[in-house]
């Protein structure tokens, strides 16, 4: 009797067993189906994505060589610019320097005039009541 109840047992057990694996055996092959249905999908797909992947990154090469160039030629441009910079700062400097001596020899000059027209005429008088410019006899 003992045995009758522990094959018992043992058939019940792997009633529960088998009845258990059947759901995760319909799951598993559900699981197989799509991951079948992906690889698929896949297949198909991945080709045409790496075709945009590569001419995504030949264009982004492109680009990169065009910002290269370009910053080479703002870099020549900025170099140009400040020679252009510095021959306007030295020309500057040498009008500074040679209006400074102009303005000194223009007032020298004026003085000296203005004395060579007080040395003439000290002693005569101008008559600016009649109107006239020159200087009373």
């Amino acid at each position: 009797m003992i045995i009758e109840i522990e094959v018992g047992i043992i058939a019940l057990a792997a009633i529960v067993l088998v009845a258990s694996f059947v759901p995760l055996l319909i799951q598993l092959r559900k699981t197989v189906q799509e991951s079948e249905r992906l690889l698929k999908s896949l297949n198909y797909d991945l080709p045409n994505l790496i075709k945009e992947a590569t001419r995504s990154a030949q264009v982004l090469n492109r680009v990169a060589g065009d910002v290269q160039e370009a910053t080479s030629r703002a870099k020549v441009l900025g170099n140009a610019m400040g020679a252009i910079g510095d021959t306007v700062n030295q020309i500057h400097g040498a009008i500074r320097t040679k209006a400074g001596s102009l303005v000194l020899n223009a007032t020298g000059l004026v003085a000296g005039v203005r004395a060579a027209v007080h040395a003439l005429g000290k002693g005569r008088r101008w008559n600016h009541t009649d109107g006239g410019s020159g200087p009373e006899s």
